[in-house]
């Protein structure tokens, strides 16, 4: 805010190097309440989390009462937030936890033992490790039981277990102490927003198959799941019980994700591939390259309100992010369609809205000055692309083919999906999500897929007789790969 601004809610004239700072709930002890001075100068009874002014410490940006981080500032006066602050210098980390998605200096990861000392070490539940397990919804802590973590010192084996002497290898992040995969280090988080209804679940369910199935033999990679917790659960096999059988072999649809801060779901469940393939180095030798790439989902419902997308604490630390839009849910695009009421499951309003509130999320977290644009690069997804194909140029649309056979991303296709993509929100009258995305985001693309291949049956919850027949599902992710320069460019 300039110098001499006022506070557009309550008027008062306000020092933009005293703004005051409010609380965004994360560690869960603050409650919502009605703020006196928020009711006093603006008669507003809205309930928000408690105000506070920055101190001299270095952390002045730590809520007094439950200790959580914030950027969110607010007005001294009247306690409203106020968005955005001004952009602060801050260190660029290399790397995020792909579990609990905490920033991480790669050269401060800690160690886990691995019990090969002198036997006083013992499996045991972590208090960190258990917050988040049981938050990711795994049936029995107990099977996450690990070795201590610890960490480095300076001394020369700063990888001996202090307890019980043995040297171990295997790092842990600091937050959550978690062991991380083999090749953390190259490694990008990847998160799915959007809407409720909009697939964002099925898509996740799909691409991680078919990353590990067609995708991967594309581009001649090794793809694996890589983590012990995969989406929450228990497991490889359990993962591909609940997940790809109950969707390719039942046939049966997921239900919504459960909201972040409801029931047992505290913090995001991600799915964890490792990407490894050969190429040649410099000197034009082979090598293998290995990439850990982390899908997390999010219920449709985080992006509603700007207070409910804070628990989306991941967003900020993305290498990328999938943003999942229903087209039922524009009134242009449905016009096209002869869709049964149970296909469609959201307002009118709601894509829009929800982009509004996740830009913001970022705007406030990344400390962006009015005008500056997210630098996240942003894939934005409509889904269920195959209810359309009636209506599309058969012979033209890029949409109605599959993505080229070859192993690297095209640039060319993608452009023309893009814009074919484009094309069509103007033709169904949705130009104010182009022009909010144009104006918000420095690097974006379009993307129109289908996760299923055909329409389900919306009221059962079942996937269509002919099963699921992936396209173009995995454009998005290969053009953040591209980016990475993890897959080639054509």
């Amino acid at each position: 805010m300039a110098s001499g601004a006022v506070c557009p809610f309550c008027y008062q004239r306000i020092d933009p190097s005293r703004l005051w700072y409010q609380c965004v709930g994360r560690n869960g002890r603050c409650t919502k309440a009605v703020d006196p001075e928020r009711l006093r100068w603006t008669k507003s009874t809205l309930e928000t989390f408690p105000s506070f002014a920055p101190t001299r410490r270095v952390s002045s940006n730590v809520c007094p009462w439950c200790q959580g981080p914030t950027n969110m500032r607010a007005c001294p006066t009247c306690h409203t937030a106020l968005g955005s602050g001004s952009r602060a210098a801050r260190a660029l980390l290399t790397n995020a936890c792909p579990y609990c998605g905490r920033k991480i200096d790669a050269s401060l990861l800690w160690y886990q033992c691995t019990g090969e000392g002198d036997g006083t070490c013992k499996k045991a539940v972590d208090p960190a490790r258990l917050r988040l397990t049981r938050s990711t919804g795994a049936i029995d802590p107990s099977l996450h039981e690990t070795y201590p973590s610890f960490a480095p010192t300076r001394l020369a084996s700063s990888n001996s277990c202090p307890s019980c002497r043995g040297s171990t290898n295997m790092r842990a992040c600091p937050t959550c102490h978690t062991a991380l995969p083999v090749h953390f280090r190259d490694s990008t988080i990847f998160g799915l927003v959007g809407s409720r209804g909009s697939g964002k679940t099925v898509l996740m369910t799909v691409l991680a198959k078919e990353l590990r199935g067609a995708i991967g033999k594309r581009f001649g990679a090794d793809v694996s799941l890589a983590t012990d917790n995969p989406d929450g659960l228990a497991g490889d096999s359990d993962y591909k019980e609940k997940r790809e059988n109950a969707l390719y072999q039942d046939g049966t649809l997921p239900p919504p994700t459960e909201p972040l801060g409801t029931g047992a779901r505290q913090h995001s469940a991600s799915v964890l591939l490792r990407w490894r393939r050969e190429t040649l180095d410099s000197a034009g030798r082979p090598a293998i390259t290995s990439t850990m790439v982390s899908f997390v989902d999010s219920a449709g419902e985080q992006g509603n309100s700007l207070t409910t997308a804070f628990a989306l604490d991941y967003l900020e630390v993305c290498g990328g992010i999938i943003v999942v839009l229903d087209p039922f849910a524009l009134p242009g695009a449905r016009a096209m369609l002869s869709l049964p009421p149970a296909a469609v499951s959201v307002d009118d309003e709601t894509p829009l809205d929800v982009l509004r509130t996740i830009t913001e999320k970022l705007q406030i977290e990344l400390m962006l000055r009015e005008g500056e644009k997210v630098e996240i690069p942003a894939a934005v997804v409509f889904t269920k692309i195959d209810a359309f194909f009636t209506e599309l140029d058969r012979l033209h649309s890029p949409l109605m083919t599959a993505a080229p056979d070859q192993p690297s991303y095209s640039e060319e296709d993608g452009r023309r999906v893009h814009e074919n993509m484009r094309s069509l929100l103007y033709r169904w009258d949705a130009q104010d999500i182009d022009a909010h995305i144009r104006m918000n985001y420095a690097d974006y693309r379009y993307f129109g897929l289908s996760a299923l291949g055909a329409e389900p049956e919306y009221k059962d919850y079942k996937v269509a007789p002919g099963g699921i027949r992936p396209h173009r599902v995995g454009d998005p992710v290969l053009w953040l790969l591209s980016k990475r320069g993890t897959v080639e460019r054509a």
